[in-house]
């Protein structure tokens, strides 16, 4: 997913959030790494989560910061990535 798309689900207009959106989109990448799902942009449900903790991240970046826990987002997204890592192993 490139940083326009990621805008656009995020309605974020211009580029001045751009190098950030980008460094929050590695980091999701990698959350999700750990938690056992590949990267896999032609899953839409793959693009959504990351545009879920991109958008999270986004709104509430002490989530990163030493006393932050982005593994506590929310109920929904635990329930995308265990969908997300089922499909793995079904496919």
């Amino acid at each position: 997913m490139d940083v326009e798309e990621l805008k656009k689900y995020l309605k974020v207009d211009g580029d001045d959030l751009d190098v950030i959106l980008t460094g929050y989109q590695l980091a999701a990448e990698e959350y999700l790494k750990n938690a056992g799902v590949a990267i896999n942009y032609a899953s839409p449900l793959y693009k959504i989560v990351v545009t879920m903790v991109v958008g999270t991240i986004l709104e509430n970046p002490s989530l990163l910061a030493g006393g932050g826990n982005i593994g506590s987002l929310n109920i929904s997204l635990n329930s995308l990535i265990a969908q997300l890592r089922l499909s793995q192993v079904t496919a």
